[in-house]
């Protein structure tokens, strides 16, 4: 049987995320930690939702989709 560390390791080898470290100027932090609170989640979710869509959106210019 597995103990919680090992599930753990055996969860996060799974993911498809990666982790990284951003630093913010402190009126931007203040800002997103504000709207994330806004919206009940947590700031780490609220910036890969805003990084998710500004790739998107890059992606949709560099390769407008074909009619």
């Amino acid at each position: 049987m597995m103990d919680w560390r090992q599930i753990l390791i055996e969860l996060m080898s799974q993911s498809d995320r990666v982790q990284t470290s951003i630093y913010f100027p402190k009126d931007i932090h203040e800002a997103l930690v504000k709207w994330a609170e806004e919206e009940d989640r947590p700031i780490s979710n609220l910036v890969v939702r805003l990084v998710s869509k500004a790739v998107e959106e890059r992606q949709n210019k560099q390769n407008p989709p074909q009619q």
